[in-house]
């Protein structure tokens, strides 16, 4: 953030789980407040925590905090997309190309173009079942942003509630494509930032879409 000029002012707020948490000395400053709540949900419920703290704010642009900035305007660029794409309720980074299946397909209920292994059919049956018990419409798709990076409204969080707590990791990726179709339920669209994925914040977890940055992120990752 301070290499790259975001484009336009803002305030920095960190939401921190745990009470251990501790924040070097030199970047106390970087913040204009420090949230410290009890570690659960994960970066969801830490989200949650905090707009609902910030409510004098009419934007929001949460990163996980394994983000880094790759290039100026960052901030600047999700505010011009969320105002410029007509009925746009979520801006992300990564429209996950895994889960843009239907349902049917992607429990196994109905034959698609795309082989889905037994594992992911059984997750997609986990995730289908806990967004419908939280009184989610799924929807015809699993179409959702990746919860690394979101930008959206107080009025889009306040409409549909937040971001859903959850106890563990699995109900977690329920929670995070439940949060996109809550949104698309309400007649909004979702999107992602740039046809490339990741092209202003970066992720540890997720490589761009191009073959030779795949290629570079794996030939990074440490032998197993």
């Amino acid at each position: 953030m301070n290499t790259h000029s975001a484009g336009m002012d803002y305030d920095l707020f960190l939401c921190a789980n745990g009470e251990t948490y501790k924040l070097p000395a030199n970047l106390q400053a970087s913040f204009k407040k420090i949230f410290i709540r009890e570690n659960s949900g994960f970066n969801l419920g830490a989200w949650d925590y905090a707009w609902r703290r910030l409510s004098n704010y009419r934007y929001f642009l949460f990163l996980q905090d394994d983000c880094f900035i790759e290039r100026k305007n960052w901030l600047l660029a999700f505010y011009q997309r969320f105002q410029a794409a007509e009925k746009c309720g979520l801006i992300g980074e990564n429209l996950n190309k895994g889960w843009i299946h239907s349902w049917d397909t992607l429990r196994g209920l109905k034959k698609g173009t795309k082989t889905i292994s037994e594992a992911k059919r059984q997750r997609a049956d986990f995730y289908y079942g806990k967004i419908c018990n939280w009184g989610i419409d799924p929807g015809e798709t699993a179409s959702h942003l990746t919860s690394v990076v979101h930008f959206t409204s107080s009025d889009i969080l306040s409409s549909i509630d937040g971001y859903k707590h959850t106890c563990n990791y699995e109900e977690a990726i329920a929670a995070e494509i439940g949060f996109s179709r809550s949104i698309r339920a309400l007649g909004y669209r979702l999107c992602q930032l740039d046809n490339k994925q990741h092209k202003f914040i970066g992720h540890r977890q997720w490589s761009t879409d191009s073959f030779i940055e795949r290629i570079l992120q794996k030939f990074k990752q440490p032998a197993s």
